[in-house]
């Protein structure tokens, strides 16, 4: 990049954030019309850490890979013991879908029609969205070999050429068919089909990989071959949008800043900017340029270009717990690979081989219970909801939490080598509390305040105590007998008093934070951004990812961040030809 003030280049469209959403719309744009896309990112591009491609080093990658990820601290969590939650979001082009589970879980149909009725645009139904995913998904419909009869995936619900890679697992973790025996003992029924609008029941786990390698947003829209087909495309990685530049409330550029050498540089835009910095980094931005609260963004010495109070309310999140036992020494887990320096070895040497091994199968093969847990629909908290967010709850298709099987430990930290583990993933769905992210001064280096408010609504501690329950449940049934010896890490006791203790130390983020910048009518309160994507109020500017939602979805949240993608390069191009 060139120096500071610096203005002589130029772009039809700018793009701040090269995430799942982010690539999708710099290839879309650059695919489809005669105009130059530049493509901001604030990590490093695609291909440099090869790791990111590896199903089974996922977990190892969250722990290690300091370069590829941002590390952003909350608030202490009142509820949680005054506990700082460290939420970690992919700092690198694919964004998050460089570093997620890779898990491609769609949700009820019913979370999609709530999402027109709050924006009052029937584009977001299921029945208008379905489309989309199937455009998006190259779907292989084959089941692993002696689990055919848990999955029978709806032909109608694929889509069999789009270009993110979608299936099964090809072999399968262990103690998979125990745990669909063990959540049939606690009454959920199989589900044969979890994509195909309705989740609840236990069934095989959907993934975005193929052949042992993560399909996601980078390779997927803007692998290296797409690249060289693009030549009005330039992708700009390891630099920050510091600020949006506006001539009164329309946008003319952006103020970027150069992490290699630390210089500052502006390019103008002569359509739009596209901000795609997800749910903690596209507030920021919008509060960092003067869109956002008025009397707070003067304070801290920005000038106000639009005042809107909703900037960076409204947070939603899934939250996270894990239950986890030691099981018998004949069944294989992942913590053996990685203590082992000769199985890891080994399991290096047969992936680099074939795809095949440790590598692939536990990190992309699997199952997943969606319980509909009626205790919750009995309980006091559920009584004092209103009546509306009672109806939400009760909707048949809608899950109360996802229960995820997984081989060995993840919280547990007494680990012995010779020892195996298995752990059963909670992810607690439907949270009703809502956070908050804002400015704590007017450095765009210093990172923003985030305060989810984990368990602040009562609702949501009793969603915690019961899929606590219900896992623990599982965890007991006949099924598990011949595999699990103890619980290692879990509540001490059933009452709910315990459950709570076991709660409040162990709760985490679910990785799902979306609600920032929420999308609705201009005329409705908490709306940040129209149906179009633009914040209210502005004129050649965009936020499109899923700071946008105005719905906790029952699903994994970045099947939404492509939709978004994809929803907004379309009316971008339909704005340009009208245009024209």
């Amino acid at each position: 990049m060139n120096g500071d003030n610096d203005c002589s280049m130029k772009y039809d469209y700018i793009i701040c954030g090269g995430g799942t959403s982010g690539c999708i719309i710099a290839s879309t744009l650059a695919s489809k019309l005669n105009a130059s896309v530049l493509l901001v990112e604030a990590g490093r591009d695609a291909g440099v850490a090869p790791d990111v491609l590896v199903p089974g080093k996922y977990l190892h990658q969250l722990e290690t890979d300091v370069q590829g990820l941002w590390h952003l601290p909350t608030v202490p969590q009142k509820e949680l013991g005054d506990r700082s939650i460290m939420f970690l979001r992919g700092k690198q082009v694919g964004g998050s879908s460089a570093v997620n589970y890779m898990a491609l879980a769609r949700g009820p149909a019913a979370d999609y029609d709530e999402w027109a009725v709050l924006t009052e645009d029937d584009q977001w139904t299921w029945k208008n969205t379905l489309p989309l995913m199937k455009e998006l998904e190259n779907f292989r419909p084959s089941r692993p070999h002696g689990f055919e009869q848990y999955a029978e995936p709806d032909p109608s619900c694929h889509g069999r050429d789009g270009p993110l890679k979608v299936g099964f697992g090809d072999v399968m973790s262990p103690g998979v068919e125990l745990f669909f025996r063990a959540c049939k003992e606690v009454g959920i029924p199989v589900c044969l089909d979890n994509n195909a609008g309705n989740p609840v029941g236990v069934g095989l786990a959907q993934f975005n990989t193929r052949d042992g390698i993560r399909s996601y947003s980078a390779n997927a829209f803007l692998g290296e071959e797409t690249r060289q087909k693009l030549p009005n495309l330039k992708v700009l990685t390891n630099t920050s949008v510091d600020q949006i530049l506006f001539h009164n409330q329309q946008a003319e550029g952006v103020k970027l800043f150069d992490h290699s050498n630390g210089s500052t540089s502006q390019v103008l835009c002569r359509k739009e900017v596209i901000v795609c910095q997800g749910t903690f980094g596209s507030p920021q931005l919008l509060m960092l340029s003067g869109i956002g609260p008025k009397e707070t963004l003067e304070h801290l010495g920005i000038r106000c270009v639009v005042d809107n109070q909703n900037v960076g309310q409204g947070m939603l999140d899934h939250s996270i717990l894990t239950i986890e036992y030691q099981t018998n020494d004949d069944i294989p887990a992942h913590n053996q690979v990685f203590a082992n320096p000769e199985l890891l070895a080994e399991a290096d040497a047969q992936y680099a081989k074939d795809r095949t091994g440790p590598h692939n199968v536990f990190g992309t093969s699997g199952s997943v219970a969606f319980p509909k847990i009626r205790r919750l629909f009995e309980s006091p908290e559920f009584e004092a909801l209103d009546q509306q967010s009672k109806k939400f709850m009760l909707e048949s298709t809608r899950p109360s939490a996802e229960i995820w099987l997984g081989s060995g430990p993840a919280a547990f930290d007494d680990v012995k080598p010779e020892d195996t583990y298995m752990t059963h993933e909670l992810l607690l769905q439907n949270n009703l509390s809502r956070g908050s992210l804002s400015l704590q001064s007017a450095d765009p280096r210093e990172l923003p305040r985030i305060d989810p408010r984990f368990l602040e609504h009562p609702f949501d501690k009793r969603i915690a105590i019961e899929t606590v329950r219900e896992a623990v449940a599982i965890g007991r049934s006949n099924a598990y007998n011949s595999m699990i010896q103890r619980m290692v890490h879990g509540p001490a006791a059933d009452d709910d008093e315990s459950i709570l203790r076991f709660i409040r130390a162990n709760l985490g983020q679910g990785y799902h934070s979306l609600g920032t910048c929420r999308m609705g009518p201009p005329t409705k309160d908490g709306t940040v951004v129209d149906q179009h994507f633009r914040p209210l109020g502005t004129k050649g500017l965009r936020v499109a990812d899923i700071s946008v939602c105005p719905i906790l979805t029952s699903n994994h949240t970045q099947i939404n961040a492509y939709l978004i993608g994809r929803r907004c390069a379309d009316a971008m191009i339909r704005d340009f030809h009208s245009s024209s």
